[in-house]
């Protein structure tokens, strides 16, 4: 469980980002790629369970830059897809942790 990764990031365009930002949009829908690390962690802390705040999304807006970081609340595997989606009580300045 150490050598999984913690910290999640995932870009997202303006028109989602604020939504997200803001918390009106606590969640992000991804198509899993295996050869993507990401997917593959993700899916082991979804096999194995986690506590709060064992692991992060930071999501980054591809127009500027600007991130968030949120602790990851659920994991939904769909078919093809992955629901990721955050705490919204739970927010973290980028550096924080």
């Amino acid at each position: 469980m150490n050598d999984l990764i913690k910290l999640f990031t995932f870009k997202t365009s303006p028109k989602f980002f604020w939504k997200e930002f803001d918390d009106v949009k606590n969640n992000t829908v991804r198509r899993i790629d295996l050869s993507d690390d990401r997917f593959t962690h993700l899916i082991a802390w979804f096999e194995i369970g986690w506590n709060d705040g064992d692991i992060l999304i930071e999501i980054v807006n591809t127009e500027d830059s600007d991130s968030f970081i949120r602790e990851i609340r659920d994991i939904t595997v769909w078919d093809e897809l992955m629901i990721i989606t955050w705490n919204p009580h739970k927010k973290y300045d980028k550096g924080e942790r």
